[in-house]
C-alpha cells in the first residue's frame, strides 16, 4: 500500500475511533472515512486493534513533536518549562485527548499492544524528552538534578497536580486561560525552588 493510501486510512480510522471509541468502531466505518475499500485496508492492517496502534503511535508522535518544540526554543528556562506546563494542562483540557487517553486506558486490558504503545509514545517518550531538557540545565550548571528521569516525572506530577484524575472522571471539564497559567507558573516555582542552582534567579 502506498504510503498516501495509508495516511487515508490512518486519517479515517482516527475519525471513526474517536468518535465511536476502539470498541464502537467498524471496519465498515473506517474503510468509508478513508474512501478505500476494506481489502485495501486489510493488506495493511490485518486487524482493528494493529489500525488502532498505527493511529496511537501517529497521534503521540505529532502531540510529542509540539511539546518538543517549547523545550528547544531556547529561551529563559523558567519562561521554556512554563510553557511546557501550560501545554500540559491545555492538553488534558482538550476534550479530543481526554477521550483519546480514555480508549487507551479501556482497551489496555483486552488490547496489551495497545497500552503499551500510548505509553511509550505517550507519557514515556515526553518523560524522556523533558529529562534530555533538564539534563541539559543541569549540565549548564543552572539545576541541580541528581536523577534528571525522576524530576521529569516530578514537573509532570506538580503541572498535573488535581487536574488529570478531575478529568478522566469528569470532574472538572474546563479550565480557564488565565488558571491554566497561574498553574503552569506555580508547578514551575515550586519545582525550581527544589532543583535550581540559585532559585532566587530567573533564567
Amino acid at each position: 500500500m502506498r504510503e498516501d493510501k495509508v495516511r487515508d486510512v490512518v486519517r479515517g480510522a482516527r475519525t471513526v475511533f474517536f468518535k465511536h471509541g476502539f470498541a464502537g468502531a467498524r471496519v465498515d466505518q473506517i474503510a468509508e472515512s478513508a474512501c478505500v475499500s476494506k481489502a485495501t485496508m486489510y493488506a495493511h492492517f490485518p486487524t482493528k486493534a494493529d489500525l488502532f496502534v498505527e493511529v496511537v503511535s501517529r497521534e503521540c508522535d505529532m502531540l510529542a513533536e509540539e511539546l518538543e518544540k517549547l523545550l528547544l526554543a531556547q529561551g529563559p528556562m523558567e519562561e521554556t518549562l512554563q510553557s511546557f506546563s501550560s501545554a500540559l494542562i491545555g492538553l488534558v483540557f482538550s476534550n479530543e485527548y481526554i477521550r483519546f487517553y480514555r480508549i487507551c486506558v479501556s482497551e489496555a486490558g483486552r488490547f496489551p499492544e495497545i497500552g503499551e504503545r500510548f505509553f511509550k509514545a505517550g507519557p514515556e517518550r515526553l518523560r524522556r524528552i523533558l529529562a534530555r531538557y533538564l539534563e541539559d540545565q543541569y549540565q549548564m550548571g543552572k539545576m541541580l538534578i541528581p536523577d534528571a528521569g525522576l524530576a521529569a516525572d516530578q514537573f509532570i506530577q506538580l503541572s498535573f497536580t488535581r487536574i488529570l484524575s478531575h478529568r478522566l472522571f469528569g470532574v472538572q471539564k474546563k479550565l480557564h486561560k488565565s488558571d491554566i497559567s497561574r498553574r503552569a507558573e506555580d508547578a514551575t516555582r515550586a519545582f525550581i525552588a527544589i532543583y535550581a542552582a540559585n532559585p532566587r534567579a530567573r533564567y
